[in-house]
C-alpha cells in the first residue's frame, strides 16, 4: 500500500516549512495585525538601584520600533478596580506569531522579513520580558511565551501573553511619553478627542 511507503515521501523539514509558509500566505497576509516590538536596551538604560523602574536621571531605553505582522492579536479587557485612588485597569494582549518572523523566510517558503533580534525568543523567553509591544496606541510588556505547533523539536507558532503598561508606569521612560498620555476613560469615540 502507498500509505506504508513513508520513506522518501515528505520530510519533517518540508512539512514544517509548508505549515509556516502556508500560515504566512493564507492567514498573516489576509487577516494578520501589525504590532511594534521594542527591544529593551540594557546598555543604555539607567534603572533605579532599589526599584525596577527607570531612574529620573535617564530612564530606561528601548531599541525600535520593529514592525511585526502577527497571525492574531487578541485584546482582553482587564478588570477595572475601584479604590480610594480611583480606577485601575490593566488589559491583556495575546499575540500569535508565526516562526518565519524568527527564522529565515527562505526556509519556510515565505517572503516575510526575519527579525534577527527575536531569534532566541522560543528558547530563552525570559530574555525578552523587559521588551515592549505597542498595539493600537497602547503599550504592553511580554509576560509569558508559549511555543506551539511542535514538529519533532521545532515549533511552527508561538503565543505571547502581554500585560498593559499603564501611564504611571512610563513616567521615567522618555521613549513612551506619547503613549503615556493616552486615556482609556476618554470619549467613547476616540476620534472626538
Amino acid at each position: 500500500m502507498r500509505g506504508e511507503q513513508v520513506l522518501g515521501r515528505f520530510t519533517i523539514d518540508h512539512e514544517r516549512g509548508s505549515i509556516i509558509g502556508g500560515t504566512q500566505k493564507e492567514v498573516v497576509r489576509t487577516v494578520g495585525y501589525d504590532v511594534e516590538w521594542w527591544l529593551f536596551d540594557t546598555v543604555n538604560s539607567i534603572i533605579d538601584p532599589i526599584y525596577d523602574v527607570g531612574s529620573s536621571s535617564g530612564g530606561r531605553r528601548w531599541i525600535g520600533p520593529t514592525p511585526i505582522t502577527v497571525v492574531n492579536a487578541s485584546l482582553i479587557q482587564g478588570y477595572t478596580m475601584q479604590s480610594a485612588e480611583g480606577f485601575y485597569n490593566t488589559d491583556v494582549l495575546d499575540l500569535t506569531i508565526n516562526m518565519d518572523v524568527i527564522e529565515m523566510g527562505s526556509r519556510s517558503g515565505s517572503d516575510s522579513p526575519q527579525i534577527r533580534e527575536l531569534k532566541y525568543l522560543p528558547s530563552n523567553p525570559d530574555g525578552y520580558l523587559r521588551d515592549r509591544v505597542v498595539f493600537r496606541q497602547q503599550v504592553f510588556t511580554p509576560k509569558q511565551v508559549l511555543p506551539k505547533g511542535i514538529i519533532t523539536n521545532d515549533y511552527t507558532l508561538f503565543s505571547i501573553q502581554c500585560v498593559q503598561v499603564n501611564s504611571e508606569e512610563m513616567v521615567n521612560d522618555p521613549q513612551f511619553q506619547e503613549y503615556a498620555n493616552w486615556r482609556a476613560f476618554g470619549p467613547r469615540n476616540q476620534n472626538d478627542v
